[in-house]
């Protein structure tokens, strides 16, 4: 935070009087008159020397006593000097003084990181809203939510510290709805579900997530339905219960149907029509207006690239086209629809977890006796998530391998 005197200079001054019979914290009854301020600004308000009790320099476990006047200097957002706005077209959905709502494009990161502090949606909306500087953090100003690079959709962004609190606790209690569509490989067995899985970073390969069944995770809630069902392909819609990081993709994967186009969790390679990354669109945002209370509702056109997918699916189901899928994606599609057999059917675990079965010709030789085509050399490590030769066989003497799922 830059070194500005109290009381001097643009900001706003802030006199409280504290009216409660019994002490308390500063920096948590600060917290509670202040809920547009995070704790973390709050805190570094105080450190900064910007808060008085009796006009003398506050500290944060500075016990409040009744008529105890306590004095807040807020200075100016600061500005950040390392992040460069740039003119990137936006579309806008909605905005108004204290948000804006986009449809963000595939292949535009959201905030900046190491190695790639421009061509960002951060940078865009910094020429779009010059004073977002400052809001929300140093490289993420006014992000609530994000979505990854190649995901398109909604996506909200607050233009005061004040909305960006309120529409953060929106999203952590739910108050926020998002719903996402996504084509997926091959067909679910049902209509709708729920996955429940926690989610952490893969075992072995620590640029993925997986889901995960130690401590190591963090709960996540996926629900889905079908909207369509698309010949070897099916659209999907999802509604979350909870934001982990690349969580859809994550879920789906996990259920033997990755998402088409997802390279990180899915090896099939032969797809309908090049796409610039993986089909999720993040198709439905609602929220409340975090200042008059409103209800908003918004829906994001979907773009181009998905809506000419979709065509050439049901192009080709009505024809009764094949999508003739090379060797590799056959063995990934009947792999995971193995897996996700294995984990729902208490005996296969069993059968698997027996020292009959720890190389890749018992384990294709039990996929095969459950009616799912694979040899040997068709089975993908889930350690690293390509296609392995067989020989490396110690990886299916692990505990409960199938678990290791990217």
């Amino acid at each position: 935070m830059v070194e500005v005197s109290f009381g001097e200079g643009e900001g706003e001054l802030l006199t409280l009087t504290y009216p409660k019979p019994l002490p308390m914290r500063l920096d948590r009854w600060l917290v509670a008159q202040r809920p547009e301020q995070s704790r973390a600004r709050i805190q570094k308000f105080i450190d900064a020397g910007y808060v008085r009790v009796n006009g003398v320099l506050g500290r944060a476990k500075t016990p409040l006593r009744p008529g105890d006047e306590v004095q807040l200097w807020m200075p100016p957002p600061e500005p950040l000097p390392y992040l460069l706005a740039e003119d990137i077209p936006l579309d806008v959905l909605f905005e108004d003084g204290h948000l804006i709502v986009l449809n963000k494009p595939a292949g535009l990161t959201v905030h900046p990181a190491p190695g790639n502090k421009d061509g960002t949606l951060v940078n865009a909306l910094l020429h779009h809203c010059p004073d977002l500087p400052g809001i929300g953090g140093e490289m993420r100003p006014g992000i609530v939510h994000r979505l990854d690079k190649d995901t398109t959709g909604c996506i909200v962004v607050a233009k005061s510290q004040e909305a960006l609190v309120k529409l953060q606790v929106q999203i952590q209690k739910r108050i926020a709805s998002r719903q996402y569509l996504a084509v997926v490989h091959g067909q679910p067995a049902g209509d709708n579900g729920t996955i429940v899985g926690a989610i952490g970073r893969h075992p072995v390969d620590r640029k993925k997530y997986a889901v995960v069944h130690d401590d190591s995770g963090r709960h996540a809630c996926t629900h889905w339905r079908v909207v369509e069902r698309l010949g070897d392909y099916a659209l999907l819609r999802f509604k979350l219960d909870t934001g982990r990081t690349h969580q859809i993709r994550v879920h789906c994967a996990h259920m033997g149907h990755p998402i088409v186009g997802d390279v990180t969790y899915s090896r099939c390679r032969k797809l309908p029509l090049d796409l610039p990354g993986q089909a999720l669109h993040a198709v439905h945002l609602g929220l409340n207006h975090p200042i008059s209370g409103e209800r908003l509702v918004f829906e994001a056109p979907l773009p181009e690239t998905f809506e000419r997918l979709l065509a050439v699916l049901r192009r080709r189901l009505q024809t009764g086209a094949v999508i003739s899928p090379g060797p590799l994606a056959m063995a990934e599609q009947n792999l995971h629809a193995f897996i996700a057999a294995v984990r729902k059917d208490p005996a296969l675990q069993e059968q698997l977890s027996t020292t009959a079965a720890a190389d890749a010709d018992e384990v294709a030789a039990i996929a095969r006796a459950s009616g799912f085509a694979l040899g040997p050399k068709d089975l993908v490590s889930h350690a690293d998530g390509a296609l392995v030769e067989y020989q490396d066989e110690d990886y299916f003497m692990k505990p409960r391998w199938w678990e290791l799922a990217g």
